[in-house]
């Protein structure tokens, strides 16, 4: 259980971040506010989280919620004195700032942003398990103390830099011996049917040959931005004879949205699940201008609650068609996607939540805010937080190659040593194919430097995809689909004029060489004939 006090009662996206962390170990979470939590709401509880975000003045009565508990007890930032005699070990002073952390004991320093930490004062009965400090200072300061099973960490924010040690002595905390193993992943980015499947093949082509499963986020339309215009994968036959190519050999499809685009956008650089102009969900058709109005707009609560459920349910409506045809697109060429991967990354809580229904898997960073798609993350490692409402998350971590930055890659894999102090840390990166496959070499050069890693092939893993007419799932590395055809077919003429053009070509290959096949047979018939009735010396 999570018991929390922030500005105005409401989870946010610090709490988010936290549940990604402890997504990892549990899906058996609960959140509660500290104005609502109940003596009962500890029953059965094992690991009991206090995460002050703002320094207040919590009611009497809370003091004593927690004076039967026997539970692992941690402490996040302020209001601590407010948990009875817990954590009477330590004293708080003031708040100090600092740049770097480390695991107490070790030289390996961590640098994270300039962040201010509640100073704290341990008794000399308690352990120190993360130090911090300025680094043109020789000062440590606690930054994470345990006392038998009570821990208590001073920071008041989470994001992936200041957490990552946080992260790593939950293991501890939920006593969870992992393994000392890396998994990770590559994944090819953004191929719709415009996509030149020449440096996709090529790439695809290494991986094979090196054995390292991979995937591909692959969006099912491509729409041109200045004149609307759809391509399919029946206008691209050379990239979906490549992709299916990479599905048999060892990539797997992620669906990357259906169009990646919405309003005007071109495909792969628009929004799709977030209206990025208004910075809001997809509350209103693209071609309509659209203000979100705010409950001082409203004459009552319940008109204004009336509004958000209308909103929401032109949203739930543009998601799960999107979701379907993009699901169904990809099927009816035999493209099988097992997971799933927003556009930029972008959708609201609410849109996780419908997403749920269809993927068991989502892969990339994940949106940690309604009010602002920017305030975005990544967990350290596999996880399934709350707020995905099931579906596991395979995180991304090192960030990608850019098209003009010679430095990329060794960002990436200095990324990817911050995660290494994680014992089952993630390794993750996308590469978009068009960079071709040289620079791709050199980014795969330095990432099988990276010590016992374990690539993600997702047809190994406990996978569904469920659409209106579609069902797929993962088993024994084999991927099984069960397809309404007529539907799926039927639901646009793209697939079956694509699926008759292969026939009649087909078709006039056969008949071509049936007719080369005769021709020669007649010459070879001609010649033998000639050989075998030779005419008589002198005749005419």
């Amino acid at each position: 259980m999570v018991i929390y006090t922030t500005m105005n009662g409401e989870i946010n996206d610090e709490l988010r971040y936290l549940d990604l962390l402890l997504g990892h170990f549990t899906s058996n979470i609960r959140f509660i506010s500290s104005e609502d939590v109940q003596q009962n709401d500890l029953e059965a509880v094992t690991h009991l989280f206090y995460y002050g975000h703002i320094a207040a003045e919590l009611p009497a009565t809370f003091f004593m919620l927690f004076d039967d508990f026997e539970g692992t007890f941690v402490a996040i930032g302020y209001n601590f004195y407010s948990l009875g005699d817990h954590f009477s070990f330590i004293e708080q002073k003031h708040e100090v700032m600092i740049d770097q952390i480390s695991i107490a004991g070790t030289d390996n320093q961590l640098n994270i942003f300039e962040s201010m930490i509640v100073h704290i004062e341990p008794t000399d009965d308690s352990e120190t398990i993360i130090t911090g400090r300025l680094k043109d200072e020789r000062v440590d300061y606690p930054v994470m103390i345990r006392n038998e099973n009570h821990y208590y960490y001073a920071f008041d924010s989470f994001d992936s830099t200041n957490a990552l040690l946080f992260a790593e002595v939950l293991h501890d905390i939920f006593q969870v011996e992992h393994e000392g193993k890396y998994t990770g992943y590559l994944r090819l980015e953004d191929v719709h049917p415009m996509v030149d499947p020449e440096p996709l093949s090529e790439i695809a082509a290494i991986l094979k040959e090196k054995d390292i499963p991979y995937m591909v986020a692959v969006i099912p339309i491509y729409t041109n931005e200045s004149t609307g215009k759809q391509m399919t994968f029946a206008d691209s036959p050379e990239l979906l004879k490549v992709l299916k190519q990479i599905q048999k050999d060892g990539g797997s499809i992620v669906l990357h949205g259906y169009t990646h685009q919405f309003r005007s956008s071109e495909t792969g650089e628009g929004f799709e699940f977030w209206d990025v102009e208004n910075n809001t969900p997809i509350y209103a058709p693209g071609d309509k201008d659209f203000t979100l109005l705010t409950e001082q707009d409203f004459s009552s609560r319940d008109e204004y609650e009336d509004y958000i459920n209308q909103l929401k349910a032109f949203e739930r409506e543009y998601i799960e068609t999107k979701i379907n045809k993009g699901i169904e697109e990809l099927a009816k060429y035999g493209l099988y996607p097992l997971a799933f991967e927003a556009p930029h990354y972008t959708m609201s809580q609410h849109g996780y939540q419908i997403l749920a229904n269809n993927f068991s898997t989502y892969v990339g960073q994940v949106q940690l805010s309604d009010q602002d798609w920017e305030i975005m993350d990544t967990s350290p490692y596999i996880t399934s937080p709350t707020f995905l409402h099931g579906m596991e998350l395979l995180p991304e971590t090192m960030g990608y190659v850019l098209p003009e930055d010679s430095n990329s890659v060794k960002k990436m894999i200095e990324n990817a040593e911050r995660m290494s102090l994680i014992r089952d840390g993630m390794f993750a990166a996308f590469y978009h194919p068009y960079l071709g496959a040289e620079r791709f070499k050199g980014l795969l050069t330095e990432l099988e430097k990276l010590p016992n890693v374990s690539w993600i092939d997702l047809k190994e893993r406990d996978i569904w995809v469920k659409g209106e007419n579609v069902a797929i799932h993962a088993e024994n590395s084999e991927i099984i689909a069960d397809i309404n055809y007529f539907k799926v077919m039927f639901s646009s003429l793209d697939a079956p004029l694509y699926y008759l053009g292969q026939f009649v070509s087909y078709v006039s290959w056969w008949f071509i060489l049936i007719g080369n096949v005769a021709v020669c047979s007649f010459i070879v018939f001609s010649i033998r004939l000639k050989r075998r009735y030779k005419y008589p010396k002198g005749f005419k």
